[in-house]
């Protein structure tokens, strides 16, 4: 079971900015009550509140309903924020997080992440997110070319000051088994993006690095 600090990790949760109040209220519930209770606190709480709290208290739901293995209501959540915040990328790229980590649902995983990236290229945000969780799905299904087709987009892509997205990211090129990426797309993503000392290979979300490279 993946616990609450794990999904967030997961969601890239620092890219929200939730309002230290709600974090902080969150976290001292956690360490006061169990978590059925805690969840239905901040689902009061969420029914009460309006503004940049709503939005923030909804993401933080989410995670306590995942952590709560409650997926099918997490899911029904994110539906809800998807149509309350129609330029917001993120509930598609965490509707596809429920699936294709929690669910092992790869194909709902990848319809998931084409809202998402519909509004990533709509609005310019997270569009580089988008594309690596894209990049994930794809490695998980073994479809080598619309992979490479992927890591095509994402090297394509150009930054935007004050838009806020993901560092260059490539844990799902060090994953892939050999020959799965065309040599000629792996050969310039590995100039992209080098390997470096601390890049894991291990099966899970790298951490949540802001875009160093806006131009």
């Amino acid at each position: 079971m993946l616990e609450y600090e794990q999904l967030r990790q997961e969601a890239k949760i620092g890219q929200i900015d939730p309002s230290v109040r709600v974090e902080g209220w969150i976290r001292r519930l956690r360490t006061e009550a169990p978590l059925d209770r805690v969840i239905a606190t901040v689902t009061r709480r969420l029914e009460q509140t309006d503004g940049d709290d709503h939005r923030s208290l909804s993401y933080e739901l989410v995670f306590l309903l995942r952590e709560a293995e409650r997926n099918q209501e997490a899911l029904q959540l994110l539906d809800q924020i998807l149509q309350c915040y129609p330029d917001d990328v993120l509930p598609g790229i965490n509707k596809a997080n429920v699936f294709f980590n929690s669910l092992d649902e790869p194909e709902e995983a990848l319809k998931c992440i084409e809202v998402a990236l519909e509004r990533a290229y709509r609005t310019k945000y997270f569009r580089r997110q988008a594309l690596g969780n894209k990049a994930r799905i794809l490695l998980k299904l073994g479809r080598g070319d619309e992979l490479s087709d992927v890591l095509e987009e994402i090297m394509s892509l150009q930054m935007v000051t004050n838009i806020p997205d993901v560092a260059r990211e490539r844990d799902f090129v060090d994953r892939a088994p050999s020959g799965l990426i065309r040599k000629n797309v792996l050969d310039r993503y590995n100039e992209f993006r080098p390997r470096r000392p601390g890049d894991s290979l291990a099966d899970e979300p790298p951490k949540y690095k802001p875009s160093d490279d806006n131009m």
